[in-house]
């Protein structure tokens, strides 16, 4: 079996996400528009919303990744309540 396409696959740098083991194409894209917010919101969109009835739909785990994705991307282009942008540095995930 070819590990490069298991969810627990590993990399030199550690283990591998499941969009990184089986997905490669969608990985690629996030990475054509990352630097872009709006641009990655509509990637992320695309992916996530079915428009075609040919798709065969995700597995959990990559459903949560590319929503884990959304969600840092959301924050990451929007401000606090005090007018103030919020930072990678604000952030906090379930704590």
């Amino acid at each position: 079996m070819n590990t490069l396409w298991d969810s627990g696959s590993t990399t030199e740098n550690g283990p591998r996400s499941v969009l990184e083991s089986r997905y490669a194409h969608i990985v690629d894209g996030l990475l054509r528009v990352w630097d872009n917010p709006e641009a990655t919101e509509l990637y992320l969109n695309s992916v996530l919303v079915d428009d075609r009835d040919d798709r065969k739909g995700l597995p959990a785990e990559a459903f949560d990744e590319l929503m884990f994705l959304s969600d840092l991307n959301w924050k990451r282009t929007h401000f606090n309540a005090d007018g103030v942008q919020i930072t990678a540095e604000d952030f906090s995930f379930g704590i």
